[in-house]
């Protein structure tokens, strides 16, 4: 059914966020035309890559790949 098994999204993450927290993320989702929950997985792993990166921690091949997508994705004008 997949091509990849490993894909298949099938562990939770649980983040509590506090009322303000959650209007923002939302917002961003609204603005994104996105899921909340798609929004919120983009964001963490984002953040992990860009961890990972500044602490030069080896990283799979196929996470460098997502992390040029999530670069682009969250790009900002440089103009803005």
């Amino acid at each position: 059914m997949y091509d990849d098994p490993r894909k298949i999204r099938h562990r939770r993450i649980v983040v509590r966020v506090n009322d303000d927290n959650y209007d923002i993320v939302k917002a961003l989702a609204q603005y994104q035309g996105e899921n909340l929950a798609t929004l919120a997985h983009d964001l963490l792993m984002h953040q992990a890559i860009a961890l990972a990166q500044s602490y030069s921690m080896p990283i799979l091949s196929e996470q460098n790949v997502q992390a040029k997508a999530l670069t682009s994705h969250f790009s900002v004008p440089r103009n803005a």
